[in-house]
């Protein structure tokens, strides 16, 4: 949903703060929602959580987050702005649009065709049907609804079993097929439909090269994929040897002790940048991503309209 232009003219703050007050304002994270934790989402998008921290407190001091001790950033209740000031912010962000615009070189048939066909595009995205991705963990939810996102053309977005409550709207719910039973209780209107996950293929290879007394090490982002990733990696390759496992959740300190004990490294991508300074450069490592089966794929585009 959200993504950070490195080439822009506008800082990543600027860019974090226009996007995320689009999703407040436009009801994707509602009332009462709580955001993702700065870490979590500057790690999504491989940013300094101090600047996700900082467009908070931006969006904070304009009256659309309030800060919770322990639980994070939450959408508040706000006065709406009264239409003097709508039309002030209004007229400064088309002004700035239109420098942009204009500076792309573009003349003005081209500019007031873009106008036109973005308004209708406004118009109708509310018609489309909800699609929401659920998966074990947060990475697994993140990644596997890019992917759909990519294949489906539609957007998808990523849920925890923890946050099934606020997707009780959702027209679609995608998900592994051991976990369809809980969700269609759970959100008992949508259309639940499952696929079928495997790791992707270079970290299998990896790991069937292991001998048995050998060790392979997992490191993860947060713990909540240590304990769903040890069994698929053990469920598809039958690597009977010892795996350890370790998140950088509260950082990567840890690292250096945890990687003399290992043979083999896997690694999940959120991990990849503060993974890179305790490798040695003859180490390999392999990043372990979640792939959707084609077809299942193939099954999602059949059920769901375009």
């Amino acid at each position: 949903m959200i993504s950070i232009d490195r080439t822009a003219n506008r800082s990543v703050h600027d860019q974090l703060v226009e996007q995320l007050r689009y999703l407040i304002v436009s009801g994707h994270y509602k009332l009462g929602d709580t955001l993702p934790s700065t870490r979590t989402l500057a790690a999504q998008l491989e940013v300094s959580f101090h600047t996700v921290r900082k467009a908070y407190q931006t969006l904070e001091q304009q009256g659309l987050l309030e800060a919770r001790v322990g639980s994070g950033y939450r959408v508040k209740e706000r006065a709406p702005l009264g239409k003097a000031e709508r039309m002030e912010r209004g007229a400064a962000v088309l002004h700035e649009a239109l420098q942009r615009l204009i500076g792309l070189g573009l003349e003005e048939p081209e500019i007031e065709y873009l106008f036109a066909e973005q308004t209708e595009l406004f118009g109708t995205a509310g018609l489309g049907p909800k699609l929401v991705f659920i998966g074990r963990y947060r990475e697994e939810a993140d990644l596997c609804a890019r992917q759909l996102t990519m294949l489906l053309q539609q957007p998808v977005e990523a849920a925890t079993p923890a946050e099934v409550s606020r997707h009780q709207d959702a027209d679609y719910v995608i998900a592994r097929y051991a976990d369809l039973e809980t969700i269609r209780t759970q959100i008992p209107r949508a259309d639940v439909l499952g696929v079928i996950l495997y790791p992707a293929q270079p970290a299998l290879e990896r790991v069937t090269r292991l001998l048995p007394h050998q060790t392979l090490g997992l490191i993860t982002r947060h713990t909540d994929a240590i304990q769903p990733l040890t069994q698929d990696l053990r469920y598809w390759t039958r690597f009977e040897g010892q795996i350890i496992a370790a998140s950088i959740e509260a950082g990567s300190r840890h690292l250096d002790p945890f990687l003399e004990q290992t043979d083999a490294l896997i690694y999940t991508p959120s991990c990849r940048r503060s993974l890179l300074a305790h490798l040695e450069s003859s180490r390999e490592a392999v990043a372990v991503t979640p792939v959707i089966a084609r077809d299942s794929l193939d099954l999602l585009r059949e059920r769901i309209p375009s």
